[in-house]
């Protein structure tokens, strides 16, 4: 049975405080440690001390600050430390995410006792930020596995693990969509990768309220992961994508963060020429008519 080792690779350009909380989690893996190396892609933002302290927290002597430069996004950060790397097993995590302690243990379980397994992904905890009543903590049960899913919304949330082999059969993490995990999931989907839903919360994560930036810039990040991969979607989502990045007045940005189907651009296509033929006014003229005749007939008596 082979023996996999891990890599994991969180992106920490600007410093986050909640780092050493995802370090401590990480330092309470039932088992593994011994088969896992952590790197952290930062720039000067971090100490020079810092990998001393981090080995201090998690209590091993292979977590590495890999800096990169001061103009690296997100994107290649995360691609430049998958290059530096010596895991068979990759996960890509946020400062911000926990670990449950069975995580390491149920990854490696996985993907040594299921060959068909390339991407392994579980449910996961919600945890609501400090002051703000309106968001309740709990438990998020993904679905299993569909291409359909995947290709309409990200189902696949926080901590997902995937085999090295499966990442080289991508391009990586791109930069024209902020959406880069979603992006890279679908790529791997289009490489023929068997993807595991396990039923069981192996991490957790802080909902973040959407800020305006985020549902202004929704669709075109939306349109870039369609024409990023558009060999994976119907001709028509690909139309659409097309056409909101050129700015046609009949595509619209749609659901936040859904893709539409192939049904729902065609129905946004019809409704918008609908509108255009003056349809609408006349459906609406209609009603009046019909809210009318019950006076007229009253008044006719």
């Amino acid at each position: 049975m082979t023996k996999h080792y891990v890599s994991i690779i969180v992106s920490d350009l600007e410093a986050n405080p909640s780092l050493p909380r995802l370090l401590q989690s990480v330092a309470r893996q039932s088992t593994g440690l011994e088969r896992t190396e952590v790197i952290v892609a930062g720039g000067d933002v971090h100490s020079a001390s810092s990998e001393s302290l981090w080995s201090a927290i998690t209590g091993m002597d292979n977590v590495t600050l890999l800096r990169v430069d001061a103009d690296a996004t997100p994107a290649s950060a995360r691609n430049r430390a998958v290059e530096e790397s010596h895991g068979s097993l990759l996960a890509f995590l946020r400062p911000d995410y926990r670990l449950d302690p069975k995580y390491l243990t149920t990854a490696i379980s996985v993907f040594e006792d299921r060959a068909e397994a390339d991407v392994m992904y579980a449910d996961y905890i919600r945890l609501a930020p400090k002051h703000d009543k309106s968001i309740r903590p709990g438990m998020v049960q993904l679905p299993d596995f569909d291409d359909g899913l995947l290709h309409s919304r990200n189902i696949l949330g926080p901590a997902v693990m995937m085999r090295r082999e499966t990442f080289d059969a991508t391009v990586g993490f791109r930069d024209n969509t902020v959406y880069r995990d979603w992006d890279l999931w679908i790529q791997a989907a289009g490489a023929g990768a068997g993807f595991l839903h396990v039923d069981y919360p192996l991490s957790s994560c802080e909902h973040a309220k959407v800020s305006f930036r985020e549902r202004a810039e929704d669709g075109r990040c939306k349109a870039m992961i369609v024409i990023n991969n558009q060999s994976c979607f119907h001709i028509h989502t690909v139309k659409w994508a097309l056409a909101y990045l050129r700015g046609d007045s009949w595509a619209h940005a749609y659901s936040f963060m859904v893709i539409p189907t192939a049904m729902e651009v065609t129905r946004m296509m019809h409704e918008y020429h609908m509108q255009q033929m003056g349809t609408d006014v006349l459906t609406r003229k209609a009603i009046r008519q019909f809210d009318l005749e019950p006076h007229t007939i009253q008044a006719s008596r």
